[in-house]
């Protein structure tokens, strides 16, 4: 049971299993209409040290959402503001991830439909392992913003990375 307290403690994970926990209370359910959304992540700034054939030293790179975000404070940040008579309209800027999960949904279970029949024209035994395998192929990707000499992000400076995910390598 969640009872409202804080750990403040810092410690290692398997110091006493830390755990974090999210609770809302739903009231008394009677029907579902909306789903609740939850997000958990974390945020990496700098993304990448980018080095290429040239010997030049690592460059490093930042995330692109940070072109909208500057930092992590405006990305989840929640601006209340007053619309009188005690009633507030919250302005939460994570919220075009959040707001879109109904369409973003939609459009995952689409791509995931046109995926299995597709591979399942190839082969019956090929569906589940390709559409896993898009799972893993976009959440190793980093699209990616550089930075000019004063440190100011460069939009002209794009660039995506894919993390190897796996495979046969040479020795």
């Amino acid at each position: 049971m969640l009872n409202g307290q804080l750990d403040t403690g810092i410690r290692n994970v398997s110091d006493h299993f830390a755990v974090f926990a999210i609770s809302r209370d739903l009231g008394t359910i009677k029907a579902t209409q909306t789903p609740v959304v939850w997000a958990v992540g974390y945020t990496t700034d700098d993304a990448i040290g980018y080095s290429d054939l040239s010997g030049a030293p690592p460059t490093l790179r930042s995330p692109y959402y940070k072109t909208r975000y500057p930092n992590d404070k405006d990305l989840v940040s929640i601006d209340t503001i007053s619309c009188g008579d005690d009633v507030f309209n919250n302005k939460v800027q994570i919220v075009d991830f959040l707001k879109d999960y109904g369409n973003a949904l939609t459009r995952a279970q689409n791509l995931d439909k046109k995926i299995l029949q597709l591979a399942n024209s190839v082969s019956t035994n090929l569906g589940n392992l390709v559409s896993a395998s898009i799972a893993q192929v976009f959440g190793s990707m980093q699209l990616t913003i550089g930075t000019d000499t004063h440190g100011k992000l460069n939009n002209s400076d794009v660039m995506m990375f894919m993390k190897n995910i796996g495979g046969v390598r040479k020795k």
